[in-house]
């Protein structure tokens, strides 16, 4: 995080406007660090024109809750490993529902396989029948999945969610932090640093129809292949 601001030079050939994206920059040194994630919100999605505009890793969006799979998840799953894309698939985690529940639907749903990224786990609404020590049931939700895939699931969440309904408790995941209109991001409660940046919700990019968030990967800190399947 601390070196990031070197590299937003890059970001800034993404723009034409505040929103649309021409092509992802590479520097050539350290490529494979821009990417993106989907879900059937973001409409039809040309592979070959993504794969080559350097987007290089993408989470797509396979399970909500306790039943709710992404309709557009098999497709893109299927076509991100075609058009040799890192992919990594992610759990919407609704507060409400049962961990358990919600963890073995999504080990159900989603076949990871080696080179794949490590599970991702969305929580950013709590909703209003959420029963009492959100931070605990998630904790179980986070267990089940460490066992089974044997490495600690991404969060993805935003700080001042995060701040306000959970603990410091959580910092051996890696961190997926969603923040826009900045310089770089702050770390939420319980973390150091982060690995994912979702630094815009409204980027437009060739190969998506609608609008797409865009990630940054810390590569300056970090190290990609520590986050990928053996």
């Amino acid at each position: 995080m601390k070196k990031i601001i070197c590299q937003l030079s890059l970001l800034v050939l993404l723009f034409l406007t505040s929103a649309q994206v021409v092509a992802v920059a590479d520097d050539g040194k350290n490529p494979g660090y821009h990417g993106l994630d989907l879900s059937h919100h973001n409409g039809a999605v040309d592979w070959s024109r993504l794969s080559s505009a350097n987007i290089h890793f993408v989470f797509v969006k396979a399970t909500e809750g306790m039943d709710d799979k992404d309709p557009s998840f098999d497709s893109h799953w299927r076509d991100a490993q075609k058009a040799g894309i890192v992919r990594g698939a992610y759990h919407f985690y609704v507060t409400e529902d049962p961990p358990e529940k919600q963890a073995q639907f999504f080990i159900d749903t989603v076949k990871l396989g080696s080179g794949d990224l490590i599970p991702a786990i969305d929580i950013e609404v709590l909703g209003k029948n959420t029963a009492p020590d959100v931070a605990g049931r998630l904790q179980v939700f986070i267990d089940i999945l460490t066992q089974h895939y044997g490495k600690k699931p991404i969060i993805y969440t935003g700080r001042v969610f995060w701040n306000a309904t959970m603990n410091d408790k959580f910092g051996q995941n890696p961190l997926w932090i969603a923040e826009y209109g900045v310089q770089k991001p702050i770390d939420p409660e319980g973390w150091q640093d982060w690995h994912f940046w979702q630094w815009t919700q409204n980027a437009t990019i060739p190969g998506v129809e609608k609008e797409v968030d865009l990630n940054y990967f810390n590569h300056k800190d970090k190290t990609f292949s520590d986050l990928l399947l053996p």
